[in-house]
């Protein structure tokens, strides 16, 4: 037999190959149950805008699809976790291209606005929406303009080439769109360019405000752009000789300018000062004081800010300023008023706006009315005249106005009655102090050494006997009836007559239960006192001391010494066939008394024995 070497080598290797290509298949055909494929690759159209992502922290960035063959890690999940958290825009990542897979997965290729990082990432199963490992993401917003913003007009503050967001303006806040940069290199040109702001917004990273400038003479239009507003300085006008110009600026941040005005003053020369100096402190003319709180008050209308009277710094402020200049004033920005509240402000008789307090309500509503319509007027109730009455006193307290005779009257009832709730009020109040009585509150106790000591209010007695009864077999003797009884001390004992009964009844009760019944008629009484027709101290003005008020307590005999109303003390007889009934008072002398301000209670302090 002959061997063909050539031919069986041929043979061999043809094996080998069919072995090799089995392999190969069998090799595919494991690759496909393990990798997926993409079906679908191609760049997205949508509004660019649209497509600013940030990332769930859930799925990490591949070179390619995660689940292809051969992707490899480009950023972890803690890596974009640390971008989406990131404080700096430069760290926002744009969405440009997406891919589906055979598996229904879909993946998008992003990139960051600083192109340092690239690649893939899942982004769930439909292309309807971000989904995955990613999430839309808001770069700016903006916000309203204030007024101030609107109505005044800025130059870039320090003009040059720095890239640092407040020396050039940019075509959209800077790093808040993918490739889209610097309106102009240079802002140098533009130094003396004036700019109006048309729009304002935040940057979502850093928080910081944006400003979208359009320059005022259309030769410097090309700058038209956005810049930070702290790039930007306020345009000075020219100030009138007898003019200042008063900036009204937020008291914690000084380059926030809320409303400014120019006060003028007929004859007033450039260069001199709008007060005198006295001291360490500056003076103004009482003029020029009302005048000034009047026109900041109705500049500072509808901003949110309030000045009131002004305050020493303020005026310290004014009177240093010269004519022909300017000056900052620090204003405060309003609180909100809750919504089961109404604001009460309080202006002077020229208009002048003093100050606010609230009145809350529990379980208010907002828009609801304070008061209630009685058919002619608003009105009020009786305790929120108390409670308002309270309040406004206090608030009023030290600045040398005043409610008159410490009261609301009718017209200023009327018009926090109308208020609603959420919103605010006015009142006029009045700066001269009017003579005011204080009501006398007696308190009572059994020391004469420390009197104040255990005290306890007294309440005034509607009746000239106590009210407590005595409960016997179901039956109740009230004091009346015992006093009606033994009528003045000659008692009805027929029987079937009231004393009788009643005396059949307290013969029915042991020593501890009458004594018991005794006891309780004579606490019930030291509770109480009869009150005469005059129970107040003054009137007068201003605070008052202890000794004012025992001189005048002491000098009017009604009010030296008070009683209890009567109370009945039965006793049985030796007998013990008998009872009989007498009525007597707790006497109180009083001993010291509160010192206080007239308008407001006082408390005088009575012993007893």
């Amino acid at each position: 037999m002959m061997f063909d070497l050539k031919k069986s080598l041929f043979v061999s290797m043809a094996a080998l190959g069919l072995f090799a290509a089995t392999a190969t298949i069998n090799a595919n055909q494991a690759d496909a149950k393990t990798y997926a494929r993409v079906t679908s690759n191609s760049k997205m159209s949508s509004d660019p805008t649209t497509r600013n992502i940030s990332f769930t922290g859930g799925n990490a960035i591949y070179t390619k699809a995660g689940t292809l063959r051969g992707a490899r890690l480009v950023a972890s999940t803690a890596t974009l976790s640390t971008l989406a958290n990131s404080n700096s825009s430069s760290d926002n990542f744009r969405a440009y291209r997406v891919a589906t897979t055979n598996r229904g997965s879909v993946y998008y290729k992003v990139v960051s606005f600083d192109q340092q990082t690239r690649g893939w990432i899942y982004g769930g199963k439909s292309t309807a929406n971000f989904g995955g490992g990613t999430k839309q993401f808001t770069t700016f917003s903006t916000n309203n303009l204030s007024d101030a913003q609107q109505n005044s007009l800025y130059k870039i503050a320090s003009p040059g080439i720095a890239n640092d967001g407040k020396t050039v303006t940019y075509k959209q806040p800077a790093w808040t769109q993918y490739k889209v940069g610097r309106q102009v290199l240079d802002s140098t040109p533009y130094a003396n360019a004036t700019f109006k702001i048309i729009q304002v917004g935040t940057r979502t990273r850093e928080g910081d405000q944006w400003v979208q400038v359009q320059a005022t003479d259309n030769q410097y239009s090309q700058a038209n752009g956005w810049i930070l507003y702290s790039g930007l300085t306020l345009t000075q006008t020219p100030v009138a000789d007898n003019a200042i110009r008063i900036n009204l600026v937020d008291s914690s941040n000084n380059n926030n300018v809320v409303k400014s005005f120019d006060y003028t003053k007929t004859g007033a020369q450039k260069g001199t000062r709008l007060g005198t100096q006295n001291g360490a402190n500056w003076t103004l003319a009482a003029s020029d004081q009302t005048q000034l709180q009047n026109q900041i008050n109705t500049n500072l209308s509808g901003t949110g800010y309030y000045v009131g009277a002004l305050n020493q710094t303020q005026i310290n402020a004014l009177g240093a300023a010269t004519f022909g200049g300017s000056v900052n004033i620090a204003v405060t920005k309003q609180t909100a008023i809750a919504d089961n509240a109404v604001r009460i402000n309080m202006v002077t008789p020229n208009g002048t706006f003093l100050r606010s307090v609230d009145y809350p309500k529990a379980n208010a509503t907002k828009g609801n009315y304070l008061g209630y319509w009685n058919g002619n007027v608003w009105a009020l109730s009786n305790d929120d005249i108390t409670n308002i009455n309270g309040i406004v006193n206090n608030a009023l307290t030290g600045t040398g106005y005043f409610l008159t005779n410490g009261q609301l009257t009718s017209a200023q009832q009327q018009a926090i009655a109308a208020g609603r709730f959420g919103d605010n009020v006015t009142i006029t109040v009045t700066n001269t102090q009017q003579s005011q009585s204080s009501q006398i509150t007696p308190y009572a106790s059994n020391s004469p050494v420390f009197p104040v000591w255990g005290a306890k209010q007294l309440t005034a007695s509607q009746s000239p006997l106590v009210t407590n009864t005595l409960s016997i077999g179901g039956v109740s003797y009230d004091a009346d009836f015992i006093q009606k009884a033994w009528n003045n001390g000659k008692p009805d004992t027929t029987a079937g007559s009231n004393w009788e009964k009643l005396q059949t009844a307290v013969l029915s009760l042991s020593a501890d239960q009458l004594k018991n019944y005794n006891d309780a008629s004579r606490a019930d009484a030291i509770t109480k006192y009869m009150a005469p027709s005059n129970m107040s101290f003054g009137p007068g003005t201003g605070t008052f001391s202890t000794s004012q008020v025992m001189s005048y307590v002491n000098g009017n005999a009604t009010l030296a010494k008070l009683q209890s109303p009567q109370y009945p003390q039965l006793t049985v007889s030796q007998d013990g066939k008998s009872i009989t009934a007498s009525f007597t008072t707790v006497q109180y002398t009083a001993n010291t008394a509160s010192s206080g301000t007239y308008g407001s209670p006082v408390n005088v302090y009575y012993v007893y024995e």
